[in-house]
Parts: C-alpha cells; structure tokens; sequence
C-alpha cells in the first residue's frame, strides 16, 4: 500500500508483536475484553530523520 503525506509518499512498515493472554479484563464500551500483554518491550528506532525533505541524523 503507497501512503502520501503532502504529497511525498511512502511505504508503511509492518511491525510484528508477540503477545500473550492475561487475566485482565478491561471494559470498553460497555463490553468485557480480555487484555493481552506485550512479550518483550521494543521500541522504534530511526536512522535517518526527514524534515521538509532534508535528512539529518543524531
């Protein structure tokens, strides 16, 4: 799927969690859920930053 962003389009990237059931219940809307809960704890991390075009990094 091709994204646009003012007109500068993009690929998303798919990011894959593995998660695991709970106990927990939550309540949204009035309806019960069970909450499942992330394996690991992960983050995003950019290389490059863009703004307006031009790319700089840390």
């Amino acid at each position: 799927m091709e994204l646009r962003y003012r007109g500068v389009s993009y690929q998303p990237q798919a990011i894959e969690v593995e998660t695991f059931a709970s106990d927990i219940q939550v309540k949204f809307l009035g309806k019960t859920y069970p909450l499942r809960l992330a394996n690991q704890v992960f983050k995003f991390q950019t290389n490059s930053r863009k703004y307006r075009g031009i790319a700089y990094g840390n």
